[in-house]
């Protein structure tokens, strides 16, 4: 036993009602009736008085046997038949008796495949071991270990928030410096702009623009071209004149050469003429000497004209050329400027959303840094009582889960719930058995049926069945709660003071209907016969669906909700307090609680009423204050809401 189950109640097996149970019930009912009795004689000795104040009903919380019965009522008949099946469905793989052997109760039958039954066996005891440690360790709290790691889960969430503070510091000095870059790039290129500005003023002060600069131009060169054209004819002119001179000079030497040749020859009269002829031709040459000397003059002054005329388009052309300089250099400006400013806008969004995801990320970290605190404070906090009420009705709810997987894995053998001879085999192995219980036939009817549908002839037919069987209707909802091989107790109207042990054999799976009212019948095997029992005979049978042993309860009118959600009111000091607990099988008369409550603790009752009417009209109050442990049905009293038992 560990240390969850040692705190929790055990989940018990089948077995019988303790005569003593039964008995203790016998003397609930008379006590029952007893205390109604001196209620009503209180009633009428009070009658026509004061009505006093209700007094505060209580019962003590004690430990002992909590047990839900439910009971019927049905007809005595000899045993005839009984065909015995599987409850569940499944493949048969073994079938282990043969037509006419004798078979005992309790003896295998057959077997299905329980490989499915196994596995949810083993889910449940997993389930269960996750239950009671998890019970375990809301009891116990956390361990070395698991506060070193909390403590670790702290310190690195202070670590992290350590380091976003340290990247959003980082990354508002990188957005400060990528900043900075295109602002000084912005500055700088709004400041050359200013100057190219200004120098196209300057510029502008020879033209104002680039289509007068150009006119300028076109009007130098065309100066130019009649210059030039003015030069060409000059030079032409010169040409001209430099050959009449040649000519002149060449005339010269001809007659200066027919003079010499007069002068030996003494031809005065050819001496005179070529005397004049050379006077005349030295004439000529001095005269063209003298226009080319002019002429000369002319050209240098076509030469500078000529010259000034060039300086004059390459100023102009300077002028048209810088007013072009200007215009691009301004436009490069404008686009360096335009540039810089979307730089300095994406810097901006860029720092921007770094810094917003820094204060996000900032915020993650301290929020972390608070949900590690309050994580760490709420799994070192004491245990609460519902914590403990949810953690300890899990286990419970873990503990009827791995029962009820366990009788699961139990039903896949088939046991004969009556000592008899097998009349016939109804299946074979690798067949599929469909289900359905057991079903008897009687000497007195031939009713049969079946719990889940299944075939009504079941896998095996005993006969050869001795001893009295008893069949009774049950309610569904109590149907439900019923299972073959039950242990129940039966009591026959003709021999009032005998009980007989007797066990479920057969459940039916059709319902009857009468005025409304739905109902299963189920057949009892009684377990020893009795001299004077008939067939035909009334019988009442009650059987234990639900006990829980050595556990506290109180009476089932002091519990209101149900389970973890249940709440009793204690008397503490005079004064009523409301009180949460685990509520846990709710018996015919009281209900055990797993948590939440001590031994001998007081709880309050609902105080109830009675009234008659006289000839004065008046009503008296009754009260009451009961304690005790539930019993079977039928076999505790309840005065006024208050439960009794032993």
């Amino acid at each position: 036993m560990n240390v969850i189950t040692s705190r929790l109640p055990a989940v018990r097996g089948r077995r019988a009602i303790p005569r003593g149970l039964r008995s203790l019930g016998l003397l609930n009912g008379v006590l029952g009736a007893a205390l109604v009795g001196a209620g009503i004689g209180s009633y009428f000795v009070v009658a026509g008085t004061s009505t006093p104040a209700a007094a505060v009903r209580t019962a003590t919380v004690t430990r002992g046997v909590v047990l839900s019965t439910t009971s019927a009522t049905g007809t005595l008949q000899a045993a005839k038949e009984l065909n015995v099946g599987f409850t569940g469905a499944g493949t048969i793989t073994s079938i282990a008796v043969k037509p006419g052997q004798r078979v005992q109760q309790g003896q295998i039958l057959g077997r299905i495949d329980s490989t499915t039954a196994q596995q949810g066996l083993q889910q449940a005891q997993a389930s269960l071991a996750t239950a009671e440690a998890q019970y375990e360790q809301t009891l116990t709290g956390e361990t070395a270990l698991q506060r070193k790691q909390d403590a670790l889960s702290i310190t690195q969430a202070k670590q992290s928030l350590a380091n976003a503070k340290a990247t959003q510091l980082q990354d508002r000095k990188q957005s400060a410096s990528s900043l900075t870059q295109p602002t000084n790039a912005l500055r700088a290129d709004q400041g050359q702009e200013k100057v190219d500005l200004y120098q196209r003023t300057k510029d502008e002060a020879t033209y104002p623009t680039e289509a007068a600069a150009q006119a300028a131009i076109t009007a130098d060169q065309a100066q130019l071209a009649t210059d030039q054209t003015k030069q060409q004819s000059d030079s032409q002119h010169q040409f001209d004149l430099q050959a009449q001179q040649n000519a002149d000079n060449n005339q010269l030497s001809a007659d200066q050469a027919s003079l010499t040749a007069a002068t030996t020859a003494h031809n005065n009269a050819a001496i005179a003429q070529y005397t004049a002829a050379v006077a005349n031709d030295r004439s000529a040459v001095e005269s063209d000497q003298s226009s080319l000397t002019a002429l000369s003059k002319t050209q240098n002054a076509d030469s500078y004209t000529i010259s000034q005329d060039n300086s004059k388009v390459s100023a102009d052309q300077s002028a048209l050329t810088a007013l072009q300089n200007d215009a691009k250099a301004i436009l490069a400006d404008e686009a360096k400027i335009a540039a810089d400013r979307q730089s300095v806008a994406s810097a901006r969004l860029s720092a921007s959303g770094t810094i917003a995801r820094d204060v996000q990320t900032l915020a993650a970290a301290e929020l972390a840094l608070t949900s590690a605190r309050a994580s760490v404070a709420t799994k070192q906090a004491p245990p609460t009582a519902a914590a403990l009420a949810g953690a300890r009705a899990s286990v419970v709810n873990a503990q009827v889960a791995l029962t009820n997987a366990q009788k699961t894995v139990d039903d896949t053998a088939l046991e004969a719930p009556i000592a008899g001879t097998v009349a016939s085999v109804n299946g074979t192995v690798g067949t599929a058995e469909s289900g359905g219980g057991n079903s008897a036939v009687s000497s007195s009817s031939s009713a049969t049926g079946s719990s889940g549908g299944g075939s009504s002839t079941g896998l095996v037919t005993l006969t050869g069945i001795n001893g009295m069987q008893l069949v009774a209707g049950f309610a569904e909802t109590d149907t439900a709660k019923l299972r073959v091989g039950q242990p129940a107790t039966v009591t026959v109207d003709a021999l009032p003071t005998v009980e007989l042990a007797a066990h479920i054999i057969a459940i039916d799976g059709t319902a009857t209907s009468s005025s409304g009212v739905v109902t299963y019948n189920v057949t009892f095997a009684l377990d020893r016969s009795e001299p004077g029992l008939k067939s035909g005979m009334t019988g009442n049978v009650d059987v234990v669906v639900g006990e829980a042993d050595n556990v506290l309860h109180v009476p089932t009118a002091a519990v209101r909700g149900s389970g973890a959600n249940a709440t009793v009111t204690v008397l503490e000091a005079g004064k009523q307090v409301s009180v949460p607990v685990v509520a846990g099988l709710q018996g015919d008369s009281s209900t055990a609680i797993l948590s939440g409550l001590k031994a001998n603790e007081s709880v309050v009752l609902p105080s109830v009423s009675f009234a008659t009417t006289g000839s004065t009209g008046l009503g008296t109050t009754g009260t009451g204050s009961t304690t005790g442990a539930g019993g079977r049905r039928g076999g505790g009293a309840a005065f006024f809401g208050g439960g009794f038992g032993g």
